[in-house]
């Protein structure tokens, strides 16, 4: 019995989900068909909206939108009767009015949506404008817009300068755009960083006008196969500016940016104490979380102090010049009928230059300067009866010791103008160092044998007096040099330079030099060196040859001078004037001003909402 129960309940399961199959294919039959739109619909007061495959029908009355499944005539009808039977004697022209109407506001909601959009990107790259040239962030509404409105009002016409006018370029709105692009920035290089696992810093800490120290850090890394260097932050110290305070500033931003010390291969600063400290400098800290760190005190700074070496005597001639200055630049009077007596005269140059001891090439300008209008001034000077420079000026001795006081400056000035720019490497300015001391060792010789042609100025003198005294400032720069810069020999890493020359100063460890070997005798690699740059060249390398491919990227890496540091403090100086000392984002405004990253700029418009100005 029990068998014919079970067989039967088997047989009604069966009967009952053939039904429901029955069921759910004539619903997915009835659900696969689409009803489309057809133009006598208008006459009842509907349109269509959405997808034109699918369409649904609109209501232009009440905008109610029905299902497609309604856009049958007998449910329209229903709908426009129903709730619009007061207009069922309207003709169809009533609602191809209604139509237009709806179609018209639609495009005008369109344009406006563009325009906002368009004001919006245009109100970034205002803003990028203003941060790149330093500029107050009122220009962009007070300067730049009713500058631009009275461009386009006189080329375009009327309506064009309404169109400009809905840019949004007020204070709030520039430092907003600014702190975006910032940010968006910020992220790009911080990815970059960590995509390429090593970096090598420079670090300096200066005063703004405002007194409040600001730490400033560039960077170098590897990106898209090459070296790059960016601005990496500016950070307010709050209050002492001592070795610990550096590094924990430091430290605290790169664990905010997921970077480590174990990733930094070397430090470049100015040598200051706080920096240099063997106990509590930042580079002594920074050692002790990776003692592998490469230090680097800054070659401008050394040669610096290089050309402060001066003999009592030539000492004395440098004063002297900068007393004559100041006497007549430190009054207006005085300054005004100089410059009258220069042009007179028919001089190259009308006015006199101050000598800042902070300023790396102002000595040698200077005293350039005073050389070419000694005629002038000593014209002046009797004027002014002012003996003791009217006799300065006469004495053949003295004016021999400037004119060889200009010369030694002048080529001070071009090694130290040199070195000064970007990519700037140890292997660089080692060279220019080097055949400075060099120089100086046959200038000396020279000197002695009575050959005064290296002095352009001095030799037109020919006063052999000052040959010994010349001699003697010559030696002791070059003993400076041998101080300053105990380790200018670079046979260590000529390799680095031209892997294929055969050096046995090669400091490498047994899987470093074998590797060589195989990149000395490669074919490919030597035309690859011919075409490509060290820094690309290595690159390549470091993905056959990681050992001595990673040993010469730490080297190239590496920063010489802190260049980039003094350069941003320039632009901090631009930007934080008197009027704006109280200035809030001033990172922002420099990594803006700094970066060689582009902003990107639609992304950061499609990510926030657009609106015009009012």
């Amino acid at each position: 019995m029990e068998k014919f129960i079970v067989k039967k309940r088997k047989c009604s399961d069966v009967d009952h989900n053939a039904k429901e199959a029955e069921v759910g294919s004539i619903g997915e039959k009835k659900a696969k068909k689409i009803r489309l739109y057809c133009e006598s619909y208008l006459s009842i007061g509907f349109t269509w909206c959405g997808d034109q495959a699918q369409p649904q029908p609109e209501c232009l009355i009440c905008k109610q939108e029905l299902s497609n499944e309604a856009m049958v005539p007998s449910k329209l009808n229903r709908h426009f009767t129903t709730k619009h039977g007061h207009l069922s004697a309207k003709p169809r022209i009533y609602f191809e009015r209604l139509l237009a109407e709806r179609k018209q506001q639609s495009q005008a909601f369109t344009q406006i949506f563009k325009v906002s959009t368009k004001a919006q990107e245009a109100s970034y790259l205002v803003a990028e404008i203003i941060a790149k040239n330093s500029r107050p962030h009122t220009e962009a509404e007070s300067f730049i817009l009713p500058a631009c409105s009275a461009i386009v009002k006189t080329m375009l016409g009327n309506k064009a300068e309404e169109e400009i006018k809905k840019i949004p370029l007020s204070n709030n709105t520039i430092c907003r755009r600014i702190c975006d692009m910032s940010a968006d920035i910020e992220s790009t290089v911080i990815t970059s960083v960590n995509k390429s696992e090593i970096f090598a810093m420079q670090v300096d800490e200066s005063t703004d006008i405002s007194g409040k120290a600001q730490l400033l850090a560039f960077i170098r890394y590897v990106n898209d196969d090459k070296i790059t260097e960016q601005f990496f932050c500016c950070k307010e110290l709050a209050g002492t500016t001592t070795g610990q305070d550096i590094f924990d500033t430091l430290n605290k931003y790169l664990e905010e940016a997921g970077l480590s010390w174990k990733q930094c291969v070397g430090i470049c600063t100015d040598g200051a104490p706080s920096m240099v400290g063997s106990i509590k400098g930042f580079v002594s800290l920074a050692k002790k979380q990776n003692s592998d760190i490469i230090t680097t005190h800054c070659f401008l700074h050394r040669e610096v102090l290089v050309g402060k070496t001066l003999d009592s005597d030539l000492k004395e001639v440098l004063n002297k010049v900068v007393k004559m200055v100041n006497y007549i630049k430190s009054r207006p009077l005085k300054s005004r009928i100089f410059a009258k007596l220069c042009k007179e005269m028919g001089a190259n140059y009308a006015n006199l230059l101050l000598h800042t001891e902070v300023r790396w090439l102002s000595r040698g300008k200077a005293l350039s300067r005073v050389y070419e209008l000694k005629d002038e001034m000593l014209f002046f000077f009797s004027i002014e009866k002012q003996e003791e420079f009217c006799e300065l000026l006469c004495d053949n001795n003295w004016v021999s010791k400037l004119a060889y006081l200009v010369d030694i400056f002048d080529h001070l000035n071009n090694v130290n103008a040199k070195m000064q720019g970007k990519n700037e490497t140890l292997l660089t300015s080692t060279d220019k160092m080097k055949a400075l001391r060099e120089k100086l060792h046959i200038w000396s010789l020279r000197v002695e044998n009575g050959n005064f042609n290296m002095l352009s100025h001095f030799s037109k003198m020919n006063n052999k007096e000052v040959a010994p005294l010349i001699t003697q400032h010559l030696k002791s720069l070059e003993e400076k040099i041998v101080k300053y810069f105990p380790s200018l020999s670079t046979e260590n890493y000529a390799w680095v330079r031209n892997p294929f020359f055969v050096d046995s100063h090669i400091a490498l460890n047994f899987k470093e030099e074998e590797e060589l070997i195989d990149i000395r005798n490669d074919g490919n690699f030597k035309l690859m060196h011919k075409q490509m740059p060290l820094d690309e060249f290595w690159l390549k390398i470091q993905n056959q040859y990681p050992c001595v491919g990673k040993k010469a990227i730490v080297l190239l890496l590496q920063f010489s001078t802190s260049y980039l540091c003094e350069s941003g403090f320039s632009v901090l100086t631009n930007i934080k004037t008197k009027k704006r000392e109280r200035l809030l984002i001033v990172e922002e405004e420099m990594r803006v001003a700094l970066s060689n990253v582009p902003p990107d700029i639609r992304g950061l418009c499609a990510r926030s909402q657009a609106q015009v100005s009012h």
